[in-house]
Formats: C-alpha cells, structure tokens, sequence
C-alpha cells in the first residue's frame, strides 16, 4: 500500500506511475496532527480495498480525525483544515493583538487567545452543536459580544474566511492539474 500526502498528486497519477494493480491512498493530514488534534482525510484509490482504509484508519487514529471521502473533497480539506490552521492562527493572533492594543501585556494576550481558541475549539467538537448556536448562547442583548461580532461583521470576516478557503482550496486543485499534465509527458 502507498499513501501519498503530496499536495496535488491525484490517485489517477499515483496509480500510472506505480506498478499495475498498486494500492494508492491519498492522504491529507494537517499541522495539528503533531499534538494529536489533527483533522486527516483520505480516500482510497481504484485497488483499495475497504480493509486497507480501515488499517490506515488504525495506523492514524492517534493523530486526530480521520475521514474517509471522494477524492474530490481533498482538496476542500487542503483549503478547509491545511491552510485553515494558518487562518486560525492568524485569528488568534489577532485577538491577542486587539488585547495588546488594549493595555495587556504581549504574553497574557497571546496565551489567553490560545487558550480561547483552544477552548472554544473543543467545546464546539464536543457539544455536538452548530456553531451558530454556540456563538448566540454567548451574546446578550447590548452586551459586549454582540457589539464584537458586529464589528467583525462589518469587516467582512465571515465572507473573507468563506473566500480563503475557495482560494486555497482552487489552488490545490490547480497544483492537482499541474501533476496530472506533469505525469503525461
């Protein structure tokens, strides 16, 4: 069995450039995987069988989540849990940033936004609920939150993330036609 986590090598490439009847699975783990929190997706080539995505499965179970789909969603994972670690990371950097512009100091902020992120984070995993749920049971009327969330409204963030992750997400599959027409030649 080959598991493949090159970024745009389609299983139509793997399995041309491997000998006939190879078992390929390609694989997308992202960053988080190093403290087991990760969010990996595969899906199997035309030889794989049920039973080898089950024992990746058990190899990576350790590493966070892991999802089987179409190959198609791979690249919706790249663009969505790749890259979206960094549009998380660059989120959190901003809160501590808007707290450091407050009066607190560098450090606090940046390890309260950590644990706020983190923390929100798991709750939203593990409370099974939508996160616009989650996010209305934190808002009062005229309270503090809401005034927030207005304000990131306003910026566009919610259409600005919706936009990142199609960005990414075209650019996987654009490296994806790269390795195919590459694998041709």
């Amino acid at each position: 069995m080959i598991v493949s986590v090159a970024a745009g090598v389609t299983l139509a490439t793997l399995e041309e450039l491997l000998p006939e009847n190879s078992v390929a699975i390609r694989l997308m783990p992202n960053l988080p995987c190093l403290v087991q929190e990760g969010a990996l997706l595969f899906a199997r080539g035309s030889h794989a069988k049920q039973e080898d995505g089950a024992l990746l499965r058990s190899l990576l179970h350790r590493c966070g989540l892991v999802e089987e789909g179409p190959e198609a969603w791979i690249d919706i994972h790249t663009g969505l849990s790749g890259s979206g670690v960094a549009f998380v990371y660059l989120f959190a950097e901003a809160l501590a940033e808007g707290a450091v512009k407050m009066g607190m100091p560098s450090a606090l902020a940046h390890s309260i936004a950590s644990q706020t992120v983190l923390g929100a984070g798991r709750l939203l995993r593990d409370s099974g609920k939508h996160p616009a749920q989650l996010r209305s049971e934190v808002c009062t009327p005229g309270g503090t939150t809401i005034y927030g969330l207005h304000t990131l409204e306003q910026g566009g963030v919610r259409a600005s993330t919706m936009s990142a992750v199609e960005s990414a997400t075209e650019r996987a599959r654009e490296l994806g036609r790269k390795s195919t027409a590459g694998s041709r030649k």
